[in-house]
């Protein structure tokens, strides 16, 4: 009997340490993502979308936001100073940089923006000669995706429209 016993604890010492323990991945946000009003810079505005992520584990994750829909409204100034309406201008299936970022403790901090840059003078004023101004932008069926690893998608949270 002895003999029986210490064979079967042995088979459950050597079957335990084979045994690997599952790493539990509940990908979630904490709290919910916010994204900021527009910035113009130039002829370009952007909007930035931040948040943290936990239950992650311990792979490198992508971080991005796609639009479906960008409009912008656009005025010409001439070197006179002059204005003259614009033509609007639209954009589809916008994406934005990815940000690749190594979770900390299965957790990230993420700052993800969504560009898009007005057509030239050339396209939309009565010439060449006149600068563009954004006078307003919107953005529909924004989407934060997050990736892991990267091509995977574990979360996204949509913004159905941004009016900044």
């Amino acid at each position: 009997m002895r003999r029986v016993l210490k064979l079967l604890a042995m088979t459950m010492l050597a079957l335990g340490i084979g045994v690997t323990p599952a790493l539990a991945q509940n990908p979630h946000f904490i709290g919910a993502p916010t994204c900021s009003g527009k910035t113009v810079s130039g002829s370009t505005v952007t909007i930035s979308c931040s948040g943290k992520v936990a239950g992650l584990g311990s792979q490198k994750v992508a971080v991005f936001l796609t639009a479906g829909q960008v409009d912008l409204q656009l005025i010409c100034v001439n070197k006179g100073g002059n204005t003259a309406p614009g033509h609007p201008a639209f954009f589809q299936g916008v994406t934005g940089p990815t940000k690749t970022i190594t979770p900390h403790n299965g957790q990230i901090t993420f700052t993800a923006t969504l560009s898009v840059t007005a057509p030239s003078s050339r396209e939309v004023c009565p010439n060449g000669n006149w600068r563009v101004v954004i006078t307003s932008a919107s953005f529909d069926n924004v989407v934060l995706h997050v990736e892991q690893p990267p091509g995977t998608e574990v979360l996204h949270w949509d913004f159905p429209h941004i009016d900044p």
